[in-house]
């Protein structure tokens, strides 16, 4: 297959260099110092599994010289999404497949509104993997998991397709008939996680120690729980106490990448996480105090390193 990585981040690169592993013709679509490095040297992918070189490694910074391709691995920051689906439409041809990655639960509409809905799918994914160096991919938690799903639930030769690619590399991948709720479902733990550690500038194992943070948590996935419910998405009942106990278990020194990304002076995806919780809660009467309180503090942050130019 040809397969775009639209862009070489931590998931992009990663899950990119695994399907370049499997032999496909994979061209990574990078910018700066990490294009540089994976035009000289490759791309470097350090895993809990394995570690892989792919030499040489076709990278570019413009998709336009790429041409029409089977598949666009879709990873882009949310904040991006708008501007990074306008950017893919040289490489999308009449068979092209758009694979979204990323956090958030609105990003197949985005994307779909520029490229047609019926050429993405969605893969929403539980790992953490972030680029170390120029040109080098570590990819550090134990878990990797990602559901592929059609978001109609129709589990389609695509799908198949991808998922027997992931699971080739021990990637615990599957395919989904019960989209948008695995997206859902990620949503209720990232948006509340992510949130709260940022917010508190804290990593997850050291604030969760405090009964009132366990509270707070708590009251953050319940609200994104009785948002989905009024949009008919079907969680699991039990689904905030599964996601509590993840939390409480998660390793000293783990953090989420929105955490990483305010102590670096980056842009923050808090509109695709709690800002989406608010927006969406907001439409059916559904008070989310916690997230609005989340967002509220944090998009402060976003802005101030949006006006830094910093990404």
């Amino acid at each position: 297959m040809k397969i775009a990585v639209m862009a070489a981040g931590g998931i992009g690169g990663y899950f990119g260099g695994l399907l370049a592993k499997n032999g496909n013709d994979v061209t990574f679509i990078a910018r700066g110092e990490h294009l540089r490095a994976m035009r000289a040297q490759g791309l470097r992918v350090k895993s809990i599994d394995a570690e892989f070189s792919i030499q040489p490694a076709r990278a570019t910074d413009d998709p336009s010289h790429v041409g029409v391709v089977d598949w666009i691995i879709f990873a882009v920051k949310t904040y991006d999404t708008e501007s990074a689906a306008r950017a893919i439409q040289p490489m999308v041809g009449e068979q092209t497949t758009v694979v979204t990655f990323q956090n958030g639960v609105d990003a197949y509409d985005q994307i779909g509104a520029v490229t047609g809905k019926d050429k993405v799918i969605a893969a929403p994914v539980q790992i953490e993997s972030f680029i170390a160096a120029p040109g080098v991919i570590a990819q550090t938690s134990s878990f990797r998991s990602v559901s592929v799903g059609e978001m109609n639930g129709a589990i389609t030769p695509r799908v198949e397709w991808l998922v027997e690619q992931l699971k080739r590399n021990k990637v615990d991948a599957s395919a989904s008939d019960q989209m948008p709720a695995p997206l859902w479902t990620k949503l209720l733990f990232l948006a509340s996680f992510s949130g709260l550690t940022t917010l508190a500038r804290t990593e997850g194992a050291t604030l969760l120690k405090s009964a009132n943070a366990q509270i707070v948590l708590r009251a953050a996935m319940q609200e994104v729980y009785a948002v989905a419910r009024a949009y008919n998405v079907n969680l699991a009942p039990d689904l905030v106490e599964q996601r509590m106990k993840f939390a409480l278990n998660v390793p000293p020194g783990m953090t989420s990448s929105m955490h990483k990304d305010l102590l670096a002076g980056k842009r923050l995806e808090i509109d695709a996480l709690s800002g989406a919780v608010v927006l969406l809660g907001a439409a059916k009467n559904i008070a989310t105090p916690v997230h609005q309180t989340i967002y509220a503090a944090l998009k402060a942050e976003d802005e101030r390193a949006k006006l830094k130019g910093k990404s």
